[in-house]
């Protein structure tokens, strides 16, 4: 029995997937933000080489900014 392994281009299967990949981090991204909402709790980002805490005050309101429908908080 031989072991035949396929050669993938990773960096191509990424490309074809792009759009796929970046909206499941973005979907990702926007379940962290509710359940720290949820929580009560600030988020804890990196911006300008500075980790700062965003509010959960803050974070409800870029989740009303979203355009993703069916994960914005009711």
């Amino acid at each position: 029995m031989t072991n035949k392994r396929r050669k993938v281009d990773i960096g191509a299967l990424l490309n074809d997937r792009r759009d796929f990949i970046l909206e499941a981090i973005r979907r990702g991204g926007i379940e962290a933000m509710k359940r720290h909402i949820q929580a009560g709790v600030p988020m804890v980002g990196y911006k300008d080489g500075q980790v700062i805490h965003i509010p959960p005050e803050e974070l409800t309101e870029l989740l009303k900014e979203t355009e993703i429908d069916d994960l914005r908080i009711k």
